[in-house]
């Protein structure tokens, strides 16, 4: 059987250099937030804030899954690295549920008394280009994550074109909030906490089902591709798990029991190029090969 693909050195550095750019993007974001946050009092530029704070850990967090996911395989660890590219997406999902709780509790208070913010125009010019940053850098990540095959970059593109809608609300809560709609500003506030949410709940999702090995590809498509193959009587037992790019399949076969192993093994290697040929992202496949009933067994029965 082939053995499984090294990660390329190409994209190890892609999928860095593109975890890098959104951090630097998010400490400048987190800097002018924040200060924008205090000049102007408002509770949504807050909770956006500290949500770009809290983002800036998680990329960092990435950034270690990534170069730690993009290793290659080892006598400690024979099947790769990949699974620390989930482990990571699993950290992220439970910051992010981690900041939901923060914003509540920063939000619900100013509902009961809401207060007037200050600085409107400054408020809303970043906030603005916030919506615009964050939106390129959606476009960016996406690009990035279907060039690289990587759950984090492809979880953190979902995650900044959230960000820029969420932008968008804060600005208009800026606006709303200095024609006199003041508890406006809370209310946009707790829809940053729900967008969170909602985005932690997905990450933890999507990485618990890699960590569990749910399976990933259709079984029925790599039977009929196994069993495509001449000399193959019998296909059973698929099994898959991994993550786009990094799939691992393993499958039982059935042959004729008066070949000899030669000519099994040249079988199973067909099988082999057959599935990965089917375009889903595999990286490896096991064959086992078994042999088949007698003929004269069947012509018996």
């Amino acid at each position: 059987m082939h053995q499984p693909s090294r990660p390329a050195d190409g994209r190890r550095q892609a999928l860095l250099t593109a975890v890098g750019v959104t951090i630097g993007l998010h400490v400048v974001l987190l800097v002018t937030q924040a200060i924008a946050a205090v000049l102007t009092g408002s509770v949504a530029v807050a909770a956006n804030a500290l949500h770009v704070g809290v983002d800036t850990v998680v990329h960092l967090v990435a950034l270690g899954g990534v170069w730690l996911a993009t290793r290659p395989a080892d006598p400690r660890h024979p099947y790769g690295y990949e699974r620390y590219e989930a482990l990571a997406s699993l950290l992220i999902g439970m910051l992010l549920l981690l900041a939901v709780g923060v914003i509540v509790a920063s939000a619900v208070p100013r509902l009961a008394e809401p207060r007037p913010s200050t600085d409107t125009a400054l408020g809303v010019t970043i906030m603005a280009g916030s919506a615009l940053a964050t939106g390129g850098l959606a476009v960016y990540l996406r690009r990035r994550g279907r060039a690289t095959n990587s759950r984090v970059l492809r979880s953190e593109s979902i995650h900044a074109a959230a960000d820029a809608l969420i932008s968008i609300g804060v600005l208009a809560a800026i606006g709303v909030s200095a024609l006199g709609l003041l508890r406006l500003d809370p209310i946009v506030a707790l829809g940053v906490a729900g967008v969170v949410a909602w985005r932690g709940w997905l990450v933890v999702r999507s990485a618990a089902d890699v960590l569990t090995d749910a399976a990933v590809v259709d079984t029925d498509a790599i039977e009929a591709a196994a069993l495509g193959v001449p000399g193959v009587r019998d296909c059973h037992s698929v099994r898959s798990r991994g993550e786009a790019g990094h799939v691992r399949v393993d499958l039982h076969i059935h042959v004729d029991p008066e070949l000899t192993v030669v000519a099994g093994h040249q079988i199973a290697v067909a099988v082999e190029d057959r599935v990965r040929q089917l375009d889903l992202g595999i990286a490896e496949v096991l064959v086992h090969v078994g042999a088949a009933a007698p003929r004269s067994q069947i012509e018996r029965s």
